[in-house]
């Protein structure tokens, strides 16, 4: 049966597009997995619709937390950087490279390319608060430049997942999402802790 096919229940829908939303803050404060892991899994067992809705909860829930963030970094720079710096598997190089280009002017862009290149956004968003970025200006960015990323990672998914379902079952889908998942992560944690 086809994404397509299956119709998602309301409350069903409503409970996915939550965790997403909660995902998308707990990763901008201190959660360390990608909500692009919860996003993918929703866009094979539901189709690309149902994953560009989960993708804008995440990316609001993210813009929420990156505020909270900012507004800690902006009261506390202190204890936002030691919170920043006890995140599993975000290193120093990571922080550096992130706060740099909050520091720029061209900021907006180089939160687009952090988010594309493995800078976690939390790192902006400590960045934001120490250089006086504006919240609404800092949540006017935030959310296409989550948004973007998630779009991106369902959609690529969705045509995989398209591509493959003739082929392999819904568990076997799932099954190469998780493992695709888990060499991603072994992978970028390998790269960025040398």
């Amino acid at each position: 049966m086809s994404a397509a096919a299956r119709r998602i229940a309301p409350r069903a829908l409503a409970a996915l597009l939550l965790a997403a939303l909660l995902w998308g803050i707990a990763e901008a404060i201190y959660f360390f997995v990608v909500a692009d892991v919860l996003l993918t899994f929703i866009t094979v067992a539901y189709g690309l619709r149902t994953g560009l809705y989960a993708g804008l909860a995440a990316a609001l829930g993210a813009t929420c937390g990156g505020v909270l963030m900012a507004h800690l970094a902006a009261t506390d720079p202190d204890q936002a950087m030691a919170l920043l710096r006890s995140v599993p598997f975000v290193s120093e190089a990571m922080i550096g490279k992130g706060l740099a280009g909050i520091a720029g002017g061209d900021w907006p862009l180089a939160m687009l390319r952090g988010s594309l290149t493995g800078i976690p956004y939390k790192v902006y968003a400590v960045g934001a608060g120490r250089e006086g970025i504006d919240a609404l200006a800092f949540a006017a960015v935030s959310v296409p430049v989550r948004l973007s990323r998630f779009v991106i990672a369902t959609s690529l998914v969705a045509g995989l997942n398209a591509w493959l379902r003739p082929r392999l079952a819904l568990r076997g889908r799932m099954m190469l999402m998780a493992t695709f998942w888990l060499v991603f992560y072994g992978e970028f944690w390998l790269r960025w802790s040398s």
